[in-house]
């Protein structure tokens, strides 16, 4: 996410401001004008009696006039000209289509418009910017920023419909579109103030919708700081009066990925083009001058006209076409109900479809490559949306608001996926799956994303969040229901009682865990802190907490929650206090008291989160000391905010409890901890008893315990692993290997605790054990003693993969006829035991290697074929990698071309790696969000690190002008190229960067040098304590 590094002072609030808050947020009318709307009196007429006494005067005048308008407009006429042709070379022709106005303003090329334009100066460039000034000096007079320079539009205005009509030229990549505003006037101004982004815009036109003819256009200009365009009319409008903004413009379709965009793929031998929107969560404003903040809901009448080849869509169904004799056609869409902008949607492509229909009549459609439908790759995605649709519509008790659903499958696009309502946009990558050369993991990736779109056409479309800082109000939702809906669809994967845990939870605590984290609910002022909220904490954290509130309050009662919640806001927006309110009183009507808002507060507007730590009373019977404070990796780490420390954070946490024997575990109790530090009574707690805190880990937060009871838990799962569930034995593990890391326990615990798993026959232990021991491999992998830790973990794998072995060849078999639990543990194991080494995994995987070569048929078992090659990459020989280039440029199956990309990355060549990395930036080979899993995954590989982290610095501006607008992807590349750098030099060398580089991404940059920092300090810390234990186990 790219972030500005120096950021202008807030200006201070205002009263004005506060009213204009108060007016939106209370849906007021008609309060008093502000005090910058000035008002211009009327002009007196000129009666028929001066007209005549002053004829002939007024005549000779007249005539004079006329002369001299004659000879400006030549000069004129003979100066536009030199400029247009001076400028002609540059620009791409102009596109039309969608006529002119007469006597209307006419906008110069600004800021605003994009590239290769050729200039118009409507005003006389000159006196428009000293009028700008003037104007702008007389806010500063007023100790006030104009409305056009604030962080956020103002509150003055209220778009209730828009008509929108595009062309599409996709001949040459341009598009013209004329836009009509129905404005509502909530406070007076002579100001009309939306955004409007790298566009040219022609023509502009104020008028009353009663025919009461126009209000007169001053001067028009953009604002790029803001990236806003003002219309200065000459008198204000009135209030609770309606208006209709008429707009003009044309500008590009983009090739990057956002605003309106073109993307390309190749059919027979011949590369076709179509173009698609991404708007989330400001580049509406890119494609149509709008009000592009999710307060502004109104209704969309979009209409589309293209060349008869394509197709086009948009959010609504097609009501009407109209075939033009000259090969066009324009597309009539069907009025959407009122919806913010980023979820508007439209594409103008050759694609095909198939169709099914839920049982409430909703029509879904999947389109794609004609090749891909034709396969049949986008059955499974169409089949399983009917379903998940019908499962929501039960969950929820809302209907799905639309009479359709279209998914659209794109080559290039910068996210998985985007939930526009009515059309939501797929990367191919996470919707296409061909059954016969899918793992089960890719099948388990597709129905998550498409599971997650999905609870956005409720969460985010139909009620969205009132501004981007409670952003996790739709994606902590969404990202919670992945687990939830899977679940539907398969009741044996337990996905949200389990693989929730490590894919979510263990995964962001990492990140939370850092003192550069932030709230869940964080405060945005400017569109370049919007970027800014869209991470892992938005998503995962505030899944987590979701999952954690449905723990404590019931399932039930939380499900009734949400349902009233989704009722009573469908249409409009909601903050996160209307969510709490809702769901307090879904807890008083089944006689329960909690305030969800006091508790939750503390969970949203803090960052990070508690570590609770639990101890014996030695001296008293069954009382136990509870504390908690925050969880930090590295407490030398400043915190984010020096005035209140670490010291002062606490939580209301819901801590369950259990008691635990050799053969027996109580029930489990609900402790509330409030405060620093807690005496609690806990009955049946015996000499040989053990405590077990945080049950199937539902709470958002780690649990330490004394020595002893480590040591009691760690026998038991030796003894009888089974009396302690599956979620705790994950979480145990998890907790124990990042504990240790931040130096709350020895270094030992958790491997003492792995010595367990050689019995365990459960895939979650197994998948917590093997992420949490990745970052410590990567902290290991370039030291000298390496092999002691290997060889370690080796020995804890070797038993269960020789127990397990190698599946056999499913190429006929349904994805989901194996048991998902058993064939995934069967790959977790011998992803270990390829990844360290065993001699007898990385045979096997040469031998089907090497079969593939010479018979050019891949037998591979569908479930490890990333595993085998990438370990045939890393020992075989140059001409293998070639071999698997070679597979990755024929293949048309998108899921296999993901594997084979990151095969490539596995190898030890330098050389191989360094080609891949230079490659990675050519768009015509490696698709443009693939690039940054290139470089992040030879970043992984201990022979690429060091050119990855050179390359990302060489390559750094070319790297941010790419990706520097598209969320999460600056982000994900600064983190998964910096994450295990862990040498006093290779910190030096980020600082040194940072401090000249240019461009955005400071939060990233930041969070990277918290990392590494922490990285630097597990060496001089704990890397020998470690490998004195690891010398001692491995000769006893």
């Amino acid at each position: 996410m790219a972030l500005e590094e120096k950021r202008e002072k807030r200006p201070p609030v205002t009263p004005m401001m506060i009213e204009e808050e108060a007016a939106l947020r209370n849906g007021s009318r008609g309060l008093p004008p502000g005090p910058w709307a000035e008002a211009a009196g009327p002009r007196p007429r000129t009666t028929e009696r001066h007209i005549a006494v002053h004829k002939r005067l007024v005549l000779g005048f007249a005539v004079s006039i006329l002369a001299l308008l004659a000879v400006t407009m030549i000069a004129v006429l003979l100066s536009v000209r030199f400029e247009e042709c001076g400028a002609a070379a540059d620009g791409p022709p102009r596109a039309g289509g969608n006529g002119s106005l007469s006597g209307v303003a006419r906008q110069p090329h600004g800021a605003g418009q994009p590239p290769g334009r050729p200039e118009e100066d409507a005003r006389g460039g000159e006196a428009a910017e000293e009028e700008e000034e003037e104007e702008e000096e007389e806010w500063q007079r007023r100790r006030e920023l104009p409305p056009w320079a604030r962080p956020r539009l103002p509150r003055h205005l209220r778009p209730l419909h828009y008509n929108l009509m595009l062309t599409a030229f996709m001949e040459n990549f341009t598009f013209s579109g004329e836009v009509n505003v129905q404005l509502e006037v909530r406070n007076a101004s002579r100001y009309i103030v939306l955004h409007a982004h790298r566009m040219h815009i022609e023509a502009v036109r104020v008028a009353e919708d009663k025919l009461a003819g126009g209000v007169r256009v001053a001067r028009t200009f953009f604002y790029p700081q803001t990236q806003v365009f003002v219309v200065v009319l000459n008198r204000s409008l009135e209030v609770q009066r309606s208006y209709n903004l008429k707009i003009i413009y044309n500008a590009l379709i983009e090739n990057e990925l956002l605003g309106f965009f073109r993307s390309s793929y190749v059919l027979h031998g011949e590369r076709r083009f179509l173009g698609v929107t991404q708007f989330s969560p400001t580049h509406a404003r890119k494609a149509f001058p709008c009000f592009d903040e999710p307060i502004y809901k109104a209704t969309f009448k979009i209409s589309i006209r293209h060349q008869a080849t394509y197709l086009s869509l948009s959010n609504m169904p097609v009501e009407t076409s109209v075939f033009e004799e000259d090969g066009w056609v324009t597309d009539h869409f069907s009025q959407t109900p009122l919806m913010s902008t980023y979820y508007l949607a439209w594409a103008v492509c050759n694609f095909t479809y198939r169709e099914t229909v839920t049982k409430s009549g909703v029509v879904v459609r999947l389109y794609a490559r004609p090749d891909a439908i034709r396969r049949g790759s986008g059955d499974y995605a169409l089949n399983i949306t009917r379903r998940l649709i019908e499962f929501y519509e039960d969950y929820f008790k809302v209907p799905y608001s639309l009479p359709k659903l279209d998914l659209l499958a794109v080559p290039k696009h910068p996210y998985a996926a985007m939930e526009n309502w009515g059309l939501s946009v797929f990367v191919e990558q996470r919707i296409l799956l061909d059954p016969s050369i899918s793992s089960i993991l890719y099948l388990l990736d597709v129905t998550m994303v498409i599971v997650h779109e999905l609870c956005h056409q409720w969460f985010g479309d139909l009620v969205t969040p009132v501004w981007w800082e409670d952003v996790w109000l739709k994606e902590g939702f969404a990202h919670y229901f992945e687990f939830v809906g899977t679940d539907y669809l398969y009741p044996g994967w337990n996905m949200e009682k389990q693989r929730f845990l490590t894919d979510v939870l263990h995964e962001v605590m990492l990140l939370d865990g850092l003192a550069s984290s932030h709230p869940v609910s964080q405060e945005v002022q400017q569109a370049s802190d919007i970027d800014r909220v869209f991470d892992w904490i938005a998503y995962k954290k505030g899944a987590a907490l979701i999952r954690m509130l449905a723990g404590f309050m019931g399932h039930s009662v939380f499900q009734m929650g949400l349902q009233d919640y989704l009722t009573i806001h469908k249409y409009g927006n909601a903050a996160r206090n209307d969510l709490w309110n809702t769901l307090s009183k879904a807890l008083k009507r089944v006689g329960k008291s909690v305030n969800i808002q006091e508790v939750m507060d503390q969970w949203t507007l803090q960052m990070g989160y508690p570590v609770i730590t639990i101890l014996g009373n030695e001296t008293t019977d069954n009382i136990i000391v509870i504390s908690q404070e925050r969880f930090v990796y590295d407490s030398d780490t400043k915190p984010k905010d020096p005035a209140r420390g670490d010291t002062s954070y606490l939580w209301q946490i819901p801590l369950t409890i259990a008691v635990g024997n050799t053969s027996h575990i109580s029930s489990e109790a609900i402790i509330w901890v409030s405060n620093k530090s807690e005496h609690h009574r806990v009955p049946a707690l015996e000499e040989a008893s053990w405590l077990l805190g945080n049950i199937n880990q539902t709470g958002y937060f780690r649990v330490n315990y004394d020595i002893r009871n480590w040591k009691l838990l760690i026998n038991q799962l030796t003894r009888n692993h089974e009396v302690i569930s599956v979620s705790n034995r994950a979480g145990l593990i998890d907790d124990a290997f990042n504990l240790a890391r931040a130096g709350y326990l020895p270094q030992n615990i958790p491997l003492e605790i792995m010595r367990y798993l050689s019995e365990e026959k459960d895939f979650l232990p197994w998948h917590a054990a093997s992420r949490a021991l990745y970052p410590l491999d990567k902290l290991l992998d370039r030291t000298e003693n390496y092999n002691i830790f290997n060889e370690y973990i080796l020995r804890q794998v070797a038993s269960m993969y020789l127990k397990l072995g190698w599946p056999t060849n499913n190429l006929n078999k349904s994805l989901v006829q194996a048991s998902y639990q058993h064939e995934e543990l069967r790959r977790e194991v011998i992803m270990l035991a390829c990844s360290f080494g065993n001699k007898h995994c990385h045979q096997q995987a040469a031998t089907l290697i090497s079969d593939w070569i010479s018979s050019n048929r891949n037998r591979i078992p569908l479930n490890v074929r990333d595993i085998v090659y990438c370990t045939g990459v890393s020992l075989m020989d140059e001409d293998v990698w070639e071999f698997i280039w070679m597979k990755f440029h024929s293949t048309t199956a998108v899921s296999e071309k993901k594997i084979l990309l990151e095969a490539l990355t596995c190898s030890d060549d330098r050389n191989l790696l360094n080609r891949l990395l230079n490659l990675s930036l050519n768009s015509e080979v490696v698709l443009d969000q693939d690039a940054i899993d290139v470089i992040i995954h030879v970043a992984r590989n201990p022979h690429g690190r060091d050119l990855a982290w050179k390359f990302f610095r060489e390559k750094w501006k070319i790297l941010n002008a790419r990706y520097g607008e598209a969320l999460f992807m600056n982000s994900k590349l600064v983190s998964g190229v910096t994450e295990f750098l862990n040498t006093e030099g290779e910190l030096r060398e980020l600082k040194n960067f940072i401090k000249s580089y240019e461009g955005g991404a400071a939060v990233s940059f930041s969070r990277a040098v918290e990392t590494v920092e922490a990285n630097v300090r597990w060496q001089r810390l704990y890397k020998e304590e470690l490998f004195q234990w690891l010398r001692k186990s491995l000769t006893q």
